[in-house]
């Protein structure tokens, strides 16, 4: 697992999101796979523990990973559906509309995954 933050816009908890989602979700980290520890992430990093920790609630929140008391966060399992669903919000339109085409998903599938999304939002 890799990952950076730089001097952006972004702030650094949602560069830190965005990369272990993408890394996630492409099956790069596979489900059930340890997180290193928050400490660990924010040494590395060079930014605070509340920061790694509001990245570490969202990706909780979008069920990316899973919290085990006394043991840590861990990616979570998720079906094929599941990622192809959350790979979606991370795509410009374009490139989704042209991903949605060839992953056989129908304009109304669309719709009603872009209308969770603009509600979770």
């Amino acid at each position: 697992m890799y990952i950076s933050v730089i001097q952006s816009d972004r702030p650094a908890y949602r560069q830190i999101y965005e990369q272990l989602s993408e890394q996630i979700l492409s099956g790069a980290l596979p489900a059930g796979e340890a997180l290193p520890p928050i400490r660990a992430v924010a040494s590395q990093t060079g930014v605070s523990v509340i920061t790694v920790r509001s990245a570490w609630d969202l990706l909780e929140a979008d069920g990316l990973i899973e919290t085990r008391a006394g043991s840590g966060c861990y990616v979570a399992s998720l079906s094929d559906d599941e990622k192809k669903e959350r790979k979606s919000r991370f795509l410009p339109v374009s490139d989704f509309i042209r991903a949605a085409k060839k992953a056989g998903v129908t304009a109304d599938e669309a719709c009603n995954m872009i209308k969770s999304a603009w509600d979770k939002e």
